[in-house]
């Protein structure tokens, strides 16, 4: 169950779902910094947000404790200020929610420093200079699911991992280490165990 109240990720959902996505410290270090970006955005938006909202504050109270404003002005008022309150108490949970999930990206991002490959380039040069590895990555990982469970590679995506510029050195001999692996299981009773035997292989890969 996905649950995640007042925030926009859990860090479970961070650390595994989004950061480990990814197939190298520096293809989830940019993913996290793109998130990172987005929350200190949010956070700025809040600040200004909090300022309406003593604006909105004080113009109903004006309004409340005027003496030439009309009875139902001041009603109407009133109940303003009640939904506006209302609205703030939630509005600093969902605030601290996100400061929370700030320091979690932060932190996370900590820990990736170290085993990033391209540290040391320019923020812009560092995601481009992760994205052949990414794409790797990614194009092998979307192979062994198609073979695991189809049996084959539709020929949209085989197409995708032609173009990637390393498919002949590195695309095609995981497939073809995948297919080996995968045939000992065609046509026996032990089809189950030998999936489950490459599942846990490719786990320590």
């Amino acid at each position: 169950m996905d649950s995640k109240p007042h925030r926009f990720n859990s860090d479970f959902g961070l650390k595994y779902f989004l950061a480990g996505s990814c197939y190298t410290p520096d293809g989830a270090w940019s993913l996290l910094y793109n998130q990172l970006v987005d929350m200190e955005q949010k956070l700025e938006s809040a600040k200004a947000q909090d300022l309406r909202h003593q604006a909105k504050v004080l113009e109903l109270n004006e309004i409340i404790n005027s003496d030439t404003a009309k009875p139902w002005e001041k009603m109407t008022a009133e109940a303003d200020l009640i939904d506006a309150e209302a609205v703030k108490k939630l509005w600093l949970i969902n605030l601290e929610g996100a400061k929370k999930e700030y320091n979690t990206i932060k932190s996370l991002m900590a820990e990736l420093e170290p085993f990033r490959k391209y540290a040391h380039l320019p923020l812009l040069e560092a995601t481009e200079a992760s994205q052949r590895e990414e794409w790797l990555g990614e194009l092998k990982m979307r192979a062994e699911n198609y073979l695991i469970t189809m049996g084959s590679i539709p020929h949209d995506h085989f197409s995708t991992m032609r173009m990637h510029p390393d498919f002949e050195t590195e695309l095609v001999p995981h497939i073809a280490q995948m297919t080996e692996k995968l045939s000992l299981a065609v046509g026996t009773k032990e089809s189950l165990n030998c999936i489950t035997k490459t599942l846990l292989t490719l786990s320590k890969d």
